[in-house]
């Protein structure tokens, strides 16, 4: 459970809580209080999860919960799987990464194989289900989204007319600063004819590339009445920001994006959103026409955020719909993470 603070290890956090209220549970968390990393902390991290589930395994021989690493760490998990097939009953995979469900990877694929009938596995949606089906043969797959995981979600207010624009993030290029910002050039532009301007617009969230962050001011002092960047936000800071806005922009590129717990808070505070279809998003999506494609993102925005300036009620619905998918998805969540504990 390290630093930083993102949608995934606030889901972990919340299913253990959830767990430990439920079953006989223990916890054997592998902390990075200091927000290491690099080869250091990669060794250090799997070092102790090792030690971890060999602890864990010796004193319970029950069933582990287990969230597989991405990219390189995947690596680490074949050692992993191995002590885990030894010492548990079952091991139950939760799955927040995509890109090895996009693409069958050979060690995801080592993984499965080491730890054979013993493996069950928590998918995001029914896409990345599909994906461990197609890529890995996968069984005992089961469910569960992450929307009644936001359990500081901010209050529902509905929105009559589009007046600002939205992004939140840890700042990266993979997570799309550079289509929101050119979507906004775009929504922002002087208008041919009489009618309404485009929306104003902020950003928040921190950045640590030096060059990216001189691109967002640069951007912000094109028009500084109109766009503002804020720097993180968390708490009430974070609330303020979700009712400040009343579009929220995901034009994520990220390769590893899955479930985005953003969404959902966008959505729980009745703020549409418009994001591109990576990961199980056109699923959270569903119902809303949120989704982009990534080479048509800008353009596609830009003429959404026009159409629903122009029709206020038309995004006045858009509003109330949001409001209406999260409530929905909640409540199926939540009755599926209760089928999980009765599974466990």
């Amino acid at each position: 459970m390290p630093p930083p603070r993102t949608g995934q290890t606030l889901v972990t956090e919340t299913i253990c809580q959830g767990f430990a209220e439920a079953l006989e549970f223990r916890l054997w968390p592998v902390r990075n209080p200091a927000g290491s990393s690099g080869l250091g902390w990669y060794l250090r991290k799997h070092g102790r999860l090792t030690l971890s589930l060999l602890r864990a395994g010796l004193s319970a021989r029950g069933s582990c919960y287990f969230v597989p690493d991405s990219n390189g760490g995947l690596w680490a998990n074949i050692l992993e799987a191995c002590v885990m097939r030894l010492l548990f009953r079952q091991v139950w995979l939760h799955h927040h990464v995509f890109s090895y469900v996009r693409r069958r990877d050979r060690r995801m694929a080592a993984i499965l194989k080491i730890l054979g009938p013993k493996a069950r596995h928590i998918a995001l949606g029914e896409a990345m289900a599909e994906g461990l089906r197609t890529g890995y043969d996968a069984r005992s797959i089961h469910v569960l989204g992450n929307a009644d995981f936001v359990r500081e979600a901010p209050a529902a207010r509905p929105r009559r007319r589009l007046d600002t624009v939205g992004f939140i993030s840890n700042i990266t290029r993979e997570k799309g600063i550079g289509l929101f910002m050119e979507a906004m050039r775009l929504a922002q532009a002087a208008p041919a004819g009489p009618g309404p301007t485009g929306p104003d617009c902020v950003i928040a969230g921190p950045i640590r590339d030096e060059s990216l962050k001189a691109e967002i001011e640069a951007f912000c002092a094109e028009s500084p009445a109109r766009r503002k960047w804020v720097g993180s936000v968390s708490g009430a800071s974070k609330d303020a920001f979700f009712d400040d806005i009343d579009l929220l922009l995901f034009p994520s590129l990220y390769p590893n994006e899955a479930l985005p717990v953003t969404i959902y808070e966008a959505l729980a505070a009745g703020v549409p959103v418009l994001a591109t279809r990576r990961g199980c998003i056109p699923g959270q999506l569903e119902g809303l026409d949120g989704c982009l494609d990534d080479a048509d993102f800008a353009a596609g925005a830009a003429g959404r955020i026009a159409a629903w300036v122009a029709d206020p009620e038309s995004f006045a619905a858009a509003s109330r719909a949001a409001t209406e998918s999260f409530n929905r998805q909640r409540d199926e969540d939540r009755c599926s993470l209760q089928d999980l504990i009765a599974k466990i």
